[in-house]
């Protein structure tokens, strides 16, 4: 019988242990690879999250300081207004003195009126005893239509506008300054009665006009400087 010949060992119990090393090795390579692919994806994972709670923090904090802005500008825009809206609040107070004038020169004869077109002005002087009863103690019912027009000019304002008053009586050659201290009170009480604004508003005593005279000053403020 011819001769056969095999190369390496035919020995079984030697080939086992050669096949089965190889597998090993291979399986424990693939199980490392998996697990440094995992560590990649978990830690890649956490990048983006922190990176997307880092992006919504800035925004909210962004939105809240653009809200802060929006709000303060708002209010500022309540208080003072555009110059448009300044402006329109100014034109409408100067027609107030104007109208108040135009009454006072229709109503009350004997009163002297200068009105400054462009200032907003106006001073009226005319005798007590044409706006008072006789006794002193309230305004004459027919002036009841001009209490009523000085009360508008004189009533609150926006946009840092308003219309100032001030009442002054002579007390040049007065007997009783007492009379002329109600008087002065009846006549304040009579406009903030009907809506003007008592903080535009002051009466007081003139000392060197003419006897038994009342000066009635009303002066446009924009809250401007000058």
């Amino acid at each position: 019988m011819p001769e056969t010949h095999t190369s390496g060992s035919t020995d079984p119990d030697s080939a086992v242990p050669l096949r089965f090393g190889a597998s090993a090795n291979r399986q424990e390579g693939g199980d490392g690879a998996t697990m440094l692919y995992l560590g990649v994806f978990i830690l890649l994972l956490a990048f983006f999250i922190l990176l997307n709670s880092i992006s919504h923090f800035h925004d909210e904090k962004v939105g809240a300081v653009i809200r802060s802005v929006d709000e303060a500008f708002s209010t500022q825009a309540l208080l003072t207004g555009s110059p448009g809206d300044r402006q329109q609040a100014r034109r409408e107070a100067a027609r107030a003195i104007q109208d108040l004038g135009d009454l006072i020169r229709a109503d009350l004869p004997l009163a002297k009126v200068e009105a400054g077109d462009q200032t907003g002005t106006l001073v009226v002087s005319l005798p007590v005893d044409n706006l008072f009863l006789a006794d002193g103690s309230a305004i004459r019912p027919s002036h009841q239509a001009l209490m009523e027009r000085m009360a508008r000019a004189l009533e609150p304002r926006r946009h840092g506008v308003s219309v100032r008053a001030e009442f002054l009586f002579a007390t040049t050659g007065a007997a009783d300054r007492a009379a002329l201290v109600t008087r002065a009170g009846v006549l304040a009480r009579s406009v903030t009665a009907l809506g003007a604004d008592p903080a535009s508003l002051s009466v007081g005593m003139e000392p060197g006009t003419q006897t038994g005279q009342v000066r009635l000053l009303f002066t446009l403020q924009t809250g401007e400087g000058p």
